[in-house]
């Protein structure tokens, strides 16, 4: 008999806080044996909160038909993008188009939690506020060669 699965939420490890009065002007070396220092732990998460945040209102807004899928395919996975697509050309055949001014925003961004499975990889759940409604876009990013690239997405 196997124990039951209980699923458990990582939670980041922040390095204790003291005070070392500075031996010399230089900068800190950025990694030491290999191991992320906690800072750049921090600028990483940010960075993609900030990637995933700006890849899921894109996407929203592909889907609402406010944008092309075309202008996010350079870090949309190609699989993905024509699901997406394909929903967003489903949906314009089921809803009328509705008029929206040029530069107006259809999807504003909320905050973003992010759940680094390893370095190459991290989930990020936004909340995004459209129009008429709030909800969860939870995506997926992987770090192919050097930029953050959408694998997989979930709306809520």
């Amino acid at each position: 008999m196997t124990a039951p699965l209980t699923l458990t939420r990582p939670q980041a490890s922040a390095p204790p806080r003291r005070e070392v009065a500075p031996s010399s002007t230089a900068p800190p070396p950025r990694r030491v044996d290999g191991q992320v220092r906690g800072q750049d732990v921090v600028d990483d998460r940010a960075r993609i909160a900030a990637t995933a945040t700006s890849l899921a209102v894109a996407c929203l807004e592909v889907l609402s038909g406010a944008r092309r899928s075309e202008t996010i395919a350079r870090w949309v996975q190609p699989e993905l993008l024509a699901k997406i697509d394909h929903r967003s050309q489903l949906r314009a055949e089921v809803a009328p188009h509705r008029a929206t001014v040029p530069g107006a925003r259809t999807v504003r961004p909320g905050t973003a939690h992010v759940c680094q499975i390893s370095p190459e990889i991290a989930e990020v759940t936004v909340i995004v506020a459209a129009a008429n409604r709030v909800r969860a876009v939870a995506v997926r990013l992987e770090l192919l060669t050097t930029r953050w690239t959408l694998t997989a997405l979930q709306t809520m």
